[in-house]
């Protein structure tokens, strides 16, 4: 059995990372509440750009950093290579993110953009290299695992394509022998990270927390293939051979991934063993309903409007719902799951007082605040439906409606992941040792 102490990273280390991005989600909804007409502006200025790598990096790639330390060892069923490694990486993450949303935000600082990017590219660079050797101790060979390690690699690929933007920005030789290509740094990350990421743990998280096991797995593996044949295809018309026919190659190739994985997760949905999914899972699950609304957006030219609706309304919501149950298996791991030096104290027999029991560990459900759930949920995707809106026809009021739902959401799911790490550390440490994750998912099958 896994143990998630020994084999992974030390549980505060991810769950760490896990509530500094919600944190760094509600400060970017913050900003955004203090000037929402940069919704229905230029899309490159530069507040804008900031508010987006406060998102993807701050929030999306910290989550997924995080999720790293521990993810592996049990999609792979080993042990982690340098388990302390992640002290290094998230804390040059966190760094690298701040100094590159203030260069965006400061209106496109170089300086700070190259040593925030640099930074973000070492720390990545570690992750990837972590995850690798740690594949090599037990190779992997589900389709899931395999789409993990492919997207950790494409993430990487996507912060170094920033940093050369960033260097093609700061120098006019530089921007004139290799040009300022931003739709391959944007695909690289929207799909070739963020797509194929979601769909390799979140098959594996999805099938455990809604048990459900078992099931073909080719949709996975050809979902990897047509976001390589997506890449390729950018890579050849910015090589300039046939641009037009390879854009529509990539795009095509898209909208096949995107109807793949929403395919994959109905697929998992129809043999679950639960039949009332929990909270946060269901927010995973609608999540989904984005993906074809950005297809339909992309089809009818509105470019700008389908990134929110991917961005924000999909991988926003799916890596919130995932968030907020990875962060109670990592609290609860750290809690209940680590043998316990003594029981619970109990009266002596002789005083004629029987011997009291030490009270089961909660449930992981338990740990939620339950009414926080929906307004994450409505709040998040009510503001990019909002944020589509005013990207669409310009309003304002709607960009207005837009900051104050998502910051709603945001801070909801804040109250959320303190509460659960709160409540767990509060908790008295009186129950006998559990077998971590194995003993979570028993516990919760048959409640």
């Amino acid at each position: 059995m896994l143990n998630t102490d020994r084999d992974g990273a030390p549980p505060h280390l991810p769950a760490s990372a896990l509530v500094a991005a919600a944190a760094a989600l509600f400060a970017a909804t913050l900003y955004l509440a203090a000037q929402p007409q940069v919704l229905t502006g230029y899309v490159g200025a530069p507040r804008l750009i900031a508010l987006t790598h406060a998102f993807t990096l701050g929030f999306v790639t910290l989550v997924y950093a995080g999720t790293l330390q521990q993810l592996p060892a049990v999609m792979f069923v080993t042990r982690l290579v340098w388990p302390r490694l992640g002290y290094a990486t998230l804390s040059t993450l966190v760094l690298g993110a701040a100094l590159l949303v203030g260069g965006f935000g400061a209106g496109m600082r170089p300086v700070l953009l190259a040593a925030g990017g640099t930074l973000v590219c070492l720390a990545l660079g570690a992750t990837l290299v972590q995850l690798v050797l740690t594949a090599l101790t037990r190779p992997p060979r589900d389709a899931a695992s395999r789409a993990l390690i492919t997207a950790v690699v494409y993430l990487f690929i996507s912060v170094a394509l920033g940093l050369a933007l960033a260097a093609v920005r700061a120098s006019p030789a530089l921007a004139a022998s290799l040009g300022y290509h931003t739709a391959l740094h944007q695909y690289v990350g929207m799909f070739g990270a963020f797509l194929l990421g979601i769909g390799g743990s979140g098959q594996k998280l999805l099938s455990m927390f809604a048990l459900s096991k078992g099931g073909p797995a080719w949709r996975l593996r050809v979902m990897a293939y047509l976001v390589h044949v997506c890449v390729v295809s950018l890579l050849i018309g910015v090589a300039g051979f046939a641009g037009s026919l390879m854009t529509w190659l990539s795009l095509a190739a898209l909208a096949a991934a995107g109807a793949l994985q929403v395919w994959e997760v109905a697929a998992l949905l129809q043999r679950r063993l639960r039949r009332r999914l929990e909270a946060p899972v269901r927010r995973y699950v609608i999540a989904h309903a984005f993906l074809p609304a950005a297809g339909v957006l992309l089809l009818f030219g509105q470019r700008d409007a389908a990134t929110a609706a991917f961005l924000l309304g999909f991988v926003g919501l799916a890596v919130s719902g995932m968030l907020v149950k990875i962060l109670s298996f990592l609290t609860w791991t750290a809690a209940y799951a680590a043998p316990v030096s003594a029981p619970a104290s109990r009266t002596a027999p002789h005083q004629g007082v029987p011997a009291r029991r030490p009270s089961p560990p909660p449930l992981l459900r338990d740990l939620l605040r339950p009414e926080l759930e929906p307004i994450t949920t409505w709040g998040l995707a009510g503001g990019t439906v909002a944020v589509v809106l005013a990207m669409l026809g310009g309003w304002k009021l709607a960009a207005s409606g837009a900051a104050l739902l998502l910051a709603v959401g945001a801070l909801a799911q804040l109250a959320q992941v303190v509460h659960i790490v709160v409540k767990v550390n509060q908790a008295h440490r009186v129950v006998p040792a559990l077998a971590g994750g194995h003993a979570v998912q028993e516990r919760e099958a048959t409640s």
